[in-house]
């Protein structure tokens, strides 16, 4: 079957976002989007944008002096609980004001702007939570040079509000005709190659995908049009047939409770139908497997269809405990969110046991130490991918992980797919990411065939010196995670 030539699939920075800068330069009109993070200082990769200037501010003063306009909606972030990431996006903001100064744009013409998702606790939780929240405060304060508190305006409260959810979702329609969708953000980090060949602490990788001239650009194009009304209460949700969602609000009585309303579950929804409806083969990538509720669906699936398999690829750990040098460094909330996930992964294991094969990336070197940062004696590769693939007649492809967070509070959203041509390039793309002998196939594609294939594959390469690998891809292990992982009672799973 012919590519489609409406569908692209990236499974790395360098193809996405070289992409992403090719579809904004041919924009004629316009440029909508919804970001966690969209840094204007972001390096740019193709070779037509580089001849423009060497960052996205160069790209987007290019294109709002052909007078195309710019209205972007970058996630804000609790200044108390995410300062880093709410010092990145006040930075963006006065990049934006720069922006705007060197075009003589308005704001009509080039809003880009911090949003920050209105959900906070009740009084209740808000209150117990207080002395820990004032005490990170005056220490990020004490922490801050004078200039530094200038891009973090929030830490400027006396007492601080708690902002437990965000705006996670990466899309953006160009032109009407283009929409661009996945788990990519843009900032110099994300950048990757397909190799890997980078320090372990600089691996990303990532999926997204470009759809042209399909309905699902207009769904697109109503929901960031409406989603910060959406949340607020202002608006209805949209409907939608492709495009998947999560969205949540305050809750109208909530002195008791910590957590928001969810208005919208799509992704959740899709996910658990896909699953229950699975012949042969699931098959996902995620960032974080600590859903109760996927965790019991795949569980459920497996018994109730013997001849459903699964294959799943996570990060050997998650971003905040690989990245640090010692466990001891490790917060809280990183070892509750282990624990979840150990959780998770057992349920899933017990419920398919030898028809499940989860496995990790590493790069195929030997690492130069023990370290957080190496799994089977190799430096890790850190998946962000966010991914579930059906037998071959159904797909997911968003910002959403498979954690309560993503599933239940913070603004995601996701392509369904079920055209069989875009399936395939899908298939393909991610599967040949994986391994090096080409696009695979016979059995190493085969929905019910392919996974007992795979396990052995991957069971070998655990035991090959790492430059004797077949692929990226070794068994995971969740020792760390029994080890360090640290239950919480009486907090919700949806937290982390």
């Amino acid at each position: 079957m012919p590519a489609p030539a409406d569908f692209e699939v990236f499974v790395s920075g360098d193809r996405a976002f070289a992409a992403f800068e090719r579809a904004v330069l041919a924009a004629k009109v316009s440029v909508t989007g919804g970001f966690r993070i969209f840094d204007l200082r972001t390096t740019l990769v193709s070779d037509e944008a580089r001849e423009i200037g060497e960052t996205w501010f160069d790209l987007l003063a290019h294109v709002v002096d052909r007078g195309v306009t710019i209205n972007l909606a970058i996630s804000d972030f609790d200044p108390v609980y995410g300062t880093e990431l709410h010092e990145l996006t006040w930075s963006t903001v006065k990049q934006v004001a720069a922006l705007r100064e060197a075009t003589g744009a308005d704001r009509d013409r080039v809003n880009i702007r911090a949003a920050l998702h209105p959900a906070t606790p009740g009084a209740i939780p808000w209150l117990a939570f207080l002395p820990e929240t004032l005490r990170r405060a005056w220490a990020k304060k004490r922490a801050l040079t004078k200039a530094a508190r200038a891009h973090a305006p929030g830490l400027k409260s006396a007492m601080p509000a708690l902002h437990t959810v965000t705006h996670h979702q990466k899309l953006a329609v160009i032109d009407d005709d283009t929409l661009y969708i996945g788990g990519l953000d843009l900032n110099d980090r994300r950048f990757d190659t397909r190799a890997h060949d980078r320090p372990a602490t600089e691996t990303w990788s990532d999926v997204q995908v470009i759809v042209r001239n399909d309905p699902v650009i207009a769904e697109a194009k109503a929901h960031l049009a409406s989603f910060e009304a959406v949340v607020r209460r202002r608006e209805k949700p949209p409907v939608t047939r492709q495009l998947r969602r999560t969205m949540s609000t305050n809750r109208r009585f909530k002195a008791p409770f910590l957590s928001p309303l969810t208005i919208v579950n799509e992704i959740e929804r899709a996910h658990l139908d896909a699953i229950r409806d699975a012949r042969n083969l699931i098959y996902i990538e995620t960032q974080y497997m600590r859903s109760k509720r996927i965790a019991n669906a795949l569980a459920e699936a497996a018994h109730e269809n013997p001849d459903v398999r699964l294959i799943m690829v996570l990060p050997a750990l998650p971003d905040d405990a690989a990245f640090e040098d010692r466990f001891d460094d490790i917060g809280l909330e990183t070892r509750f969110g282990l624990a979840l996930e150990n959780e998770a992964l057992a349920i899933i294991k017990q419920g398919f046991g030898e028809r499940g094969t989860i496995a990790a990336p590493v790069q195929p070197v030997m690492a130069p130490a023990d370290g957080n940062a190496t799994h089977a004696g190799s430096p890790i590769i850190y998946v962000h991918n966010k991914v579930l693939v059906r037998d071959a007649d159904f797909a997911v492809v968003g910002s959403a992980n498979l954690n309560g967070r993503s599933l239940r509070w913070d603004t995601e959203a996701g392509l369904a797919i079920t055209d069989p041509g875009r399936i395939e390039l899908l298939r393909n793309t991610l599967f040949s990411h994986w391994w090096w002998h080409g696009p695979p196939t016979g059995a190493w594609l085969d929905p019910a065939a392919m996974q007992p294939v795979w396990h052995a594959e991957i069971l070998r390469n655990h035991r090959r010196l790492p430059q004797n690998r077949t692929g990226f891809l070794v068994p995971h292990d969740t020792a760390v995670h029994a080890e360090e992982g640290q239950p919480i009672p009486l907090i919700t799973e949806d937290m982390v």
